[in-house]
């Protein structure tokens, strides 16, 4: 008999029950009883052990959050000394390519007049003349000189003929502004310009104008025996292909030209043609 399936109005009807349905309603009471336990353990074991595995995921979320900060401060601190780093880097660099600068002008800029060197012209000259023949274009030189600039420098002394020369670079560096062209000083009182694709009569014509505007800088020079102001005289070399002439032949041949104006009287622009062998220098007013 099966003591779940009596009902309660059965239990209330008999006011005796016998001996075996009591003892099957205490074991059916005890089953319950103990399922009941059972139950309550499982759940409260569940229980724990969700309420651990909240809590250790509370504490790796903790401490992965630390780990975050920790890696988000590490980030910031790099990316400060990267931006310092990539800071001092750029000044490195500039002050590099300004010292470069300050070395290069050193190197190639006339203290003075602030024109190209003798050291840059050398240089120049030998590249423009290799240039000239390979491309089969005249090449035309310049040499000039201060008319009497010692006496200048004696009467007036040499801070006035300082002024003088710087006044004299910027008309030249004035005058010729042509890409190629290169305005020098090459010593002294002494200036050359290099003239590249201009034949000897252009040349000319350029070196007669930068004569006529140092005239009109009106200079004054009263001790000069040439003029009452600061002249110029000046040698015009010009090779032209097949021409060989080598950078020495070219400058002797200007600085012979040179020395034919002041012969002539300074104040004055000669020329030179440079034979095509560059064995023989014919020298022309």
């Amino acid at each position: 008999m099966d003591v779940t399936s009596i009902s309660p109005s059965a239990w209330i009807a008999s006011p005796v029950l016998s001996a075996g349905t009591l003892v099957l309603l205490i074991i059916a009471v005890i089953a319950a009883l103990a399922r009941a336990v059972w139950l309550h353990a499982r759940i409260a074991a569940r229980t724990r052990e969700l309420e651990m595995e909240l809590t250790q995921r509370r504490k790796i979320e903790s401490e992965l959050e630390a780990i975050r900060a920790e890696l988000e401060h590490r980030v910031t601190e790099r990316t400060a000394a990267l931006e310092a780093r990539n800071e001092e880097l750029s000044r490195l660099r500039l002050a590099l390519e300004t010292a470069n600068q300050r070395l290069k002008r050193l190197v190639t800029i006339d203290a003075l007049t602030g024109i190209a060197n003798r050291r840059h012209f050398d240089r120049a000259l030998d590249r423009e003349l290799r240039r000239a023949r390979r491309e089969g274009l005249p090449l035309s030189l310049i040499f000039l000189d201060l008319d009497e600039f010692k006496r200048f420098n004696d009467t007036y002394g040499h801070a006035r003929g300082d002024d003088v020369l710087r006044h004299v670079a910027q008309t030249l560096d004035e005058t010729f502004r042509r890409g190629g062209d290169l305005v020098a000083r090459y010593g002294g009182e002494e200036f050359a310009v290099i003239l590249p694709g201009v034949d000897g009569r252009r040349a000319a014509l350029y070196a007669e104008r930068l004569r006529r505007r140092v005239w009109r800088l009106s200079i004054g020079y009263d001790a000069s025996k040439v003029s009452d102001r600061v002249t110029i005289s000046g040698g015009v070399a010009t090779v032209t292909p097949p021409s060989t002439a080598t950078p020495d032949e070219l400058l002797h041949a200007a600085d012979e030209a040179l020395y034919r104006a002041k012969c002539l009287g300074r104040n004055r622009i000669t020329s030179a043609a440079t034979t095509p062998d560059a064995a023989r220098l014919n020298i022309a007013s």
